[in-house]
């Protein structure tokens, strides 16, 4: 299961994210970097071999460093050898193989991986050291990619002179800009091709495993780039946190929920906070079962062990989970989503937040240009959240301010008041509270991404990608498209005897905005932006696709 693999997802598409200062200074060796290797089971893992090369680039009118890293080494964990999931390479074990498949061996391992095959890291840091807040994130990104099959660069051909910053995605850029250092991991997340060995404790090798879920890869790698940020900034990290997308996102869970995982060598938490993006399939669940008994955070020692983590669920990506799994979980995305945050909840963890998005699929439009578009993909910019987020979880962790309370459109988790009216319903950005048309999911109904649909009140409702109609209208029925004024009275914008008009475009538009400002989801100039805009948007959009519903090629009954 393919849970990141979109067609435009590997490389960000931006036109030139940054310029040059200086050249790219020769490859040379890294090894004074290298932490002393773990000893696990006997046998001694870690980065072995490191190789760098580095520029200086400017970005928004700021010198930054740019220092990308290769690394040979190995890594510690757990496979199976039959089963679903048995190629995920784990360090959250206990998690892993009883949610996917049930009870089976599971072997310990050490896996090789090769610089040359994309074992490497971006870091990006401010030239100005007094411009860096004292803080790194870590980007973990999501399942489908590896050497192999192309999307996985060997080390030293991720950096492009002509777009230094081009292989940053929206979030990550961001993320540079707030005065983060980023740290930009890539590693194989494609199982059975037979690109990444490991060595099983019974003596035998397995060359179908892949990182999907391997912490201490990511933790190792993270220990690499910690000694160059404070042989160049002369200051150790204050807090470091890590940023995961899909099975990025899933690796963060085992990292919060194995016991002992999230452990530093100094004995204090590794990563003091986690903001995990739409985690593949809703898992892994915070559940151990142990003689038919559920044991994981049980202890007021595990819970406060536990750091604050905010999940953020897109609603539109759900999918049929097709693994045999417990009665206890769920075959669908979102209410696995759903169902983490309730366990959470009832063990009673308290620093836990999820925050589920209306209106986008499993890709938040990082990847794609600042228009939002290409080609037939269309996309609300989810970044505009991720700004505030990240700020949350950095207040969260530093000064112990805690975010706003979940939301989602389920009545347990978003609460239902006296009216019973939702308290604190999914996020809704403008462009999803006062809309012009229709978000869905393109190619398909369970895609990652997405396309748009215009109300323009003439003829009928768009077919996807797989010529599968889209109910605009929610009328059950492949029919005619509405104007904006039709939808908005039956969303119940708008009165019978309303039409709409730019007056009331914009009041919805302020409004919308002003609400998730109150709670600290946009900031004030998003927010602004967003009734800046309003002011001038066309009432009457257009389609992100050509189609209007009818393709050639479709035979009528006859």
């Amino acid at each position: 299961m393919n849970t990141t693999a979109l067609a435009f997802g590997f490389a960000a598409a931006v036109a030139a994210a940054g310029s040059m200062t200086r050249g790219v200074a020769a490859a040379r060796s890294c090894d004074e970097l290298l932490p002393p290797a773990r000893e696990v089971r006997g046998q001694k893992v870690g980065p072995a071999s490191c190789l760098m090369q580095e520029a200086g680039v400017t970005y928004e009118g700021r010198a930054y460093t740019r220092v990308d890293i290769g690394l040979d080494g190995a890594v510690d964990g757990f496979a199976a050898r039959v089963g679903d999931y048995k190629d995920y390479f784990t360090n959250g074990p206990d998690l892993v193989f009883p949610q996917t498949w049930g009870p089976r061996q599971v072997f310990f391992g050490v896996a090789k991986y090769e610089r040359a095959k994309g074992a490497s890291m971006t870091i990006v840091y401010p030239a100005d050291a007094a411009a860096w807040n004292g803080r790194v994130f870590v980007t973990v990104h999501g399942r489908g990619r590896s050497f192999k099959e192309g999307n996985l660069k060997p080390w030293d051909r991720n950096f492009d002179a002509a777009s230094p910053l081009g292989d940053l995605d929206r979030y990550e850029r961001l993320i540079v800009a707030k005065g983060y250092v980023l740290v930009k991991t890539n590693r194989t997340s494609s199982e059975g091709l037979g690109e990444i060995t490991a060595a099983l404790e019974d003596g035998s090798a397995v060359d179908s495993i892949a990182f999907n879920d391997s912490a201490r890869y990511i933790m190792d790698f993270t220990e690499v780039a910690r000694a160059l940020i404070v042989q160049r900034l002369r200051r150790a990290p204050i807090h470091l946190y890590m940023y995961g997308h899909s099975a990025g996102a899933r690796i963060g869970h085992s990292i919060n929920y194995t016991p002992g995982l999230n452990v530093g060598r100094d004995g204090k938490p590794f990563f003091d906070g986690l903001l995990l993006d739409d985690p593949a399939a809703g898992t892994w669940y915070p559940v151990v079962m142990k003689d038919g008994k559920d044991v994981l955070l049980a202890t007021a020692a595990e819970k406060a062990a536990f750091v604050p983590q905010i999940d953020v669920a897109h609603q539109m990506y759900n999918n049929i989970w097709p693994p045999e799994h417990p009665a206890w979980m769920s075959s669908s995305y979102l209410e696995n989503k759903r169902n983490n945050a309730r366990i959470l909840r009832d063990k009673g963890v308290g620093r836990y937040r999820m925050y589920e998005v209306r209106g986008t699929s499993h890709s938040g439009g990082e990847s794609l240009p600042d228009t939002l578009q290409r080609g037939d993909l269309q996309n609300i910019d989810v970044s505009k959240l991720m700004d505030r987020f990240i700020d949350m979880l950095d207040a969260w962790v530093d000064q112990g301010t805690a975010p706003p309370p979940t939301h989602s459109d389920d009545p347990s988790l978003g609460g239902a008041g006296p009216d019973g009216a939702l308290e604190h319903a999914a996020l809704a950005l403008p462009e999803i509270a006062c809309p012009l048309g229709v978000y869905y999911n393109y190619p398909e109904t369970v895609s990652g991404a997405t396309a748009f649909a215009a109300f323009t009140g003439t003829g009928i409702e768009p077919l996807n990608g797989k010529n599968v109609w889209v109910d605009m209208n929610r009328n059950g029925v492949w029919d005619y498209r509405e104007t904006p004024t039709q939808a908005w009275r039956r969303l119940g914008l708008l009165q019978p005897p309303e039409t709409l008009t730019r007056d009331k475009y914009i009041a919805c538009v302020q409004s919308a905005a002003d609400g998730l400002r109150r709670e600290g989801f946009v900031s004030d100039k998003t927010a602004d932006a967003y009734v800046a805009r309003a002011r001038t948007a066309d009432l009457m959009a257009k389609d992100s696709t050509k189609n209007t519903g009818v393709k050639k090629g479709l035979k009528g009954a006859g």
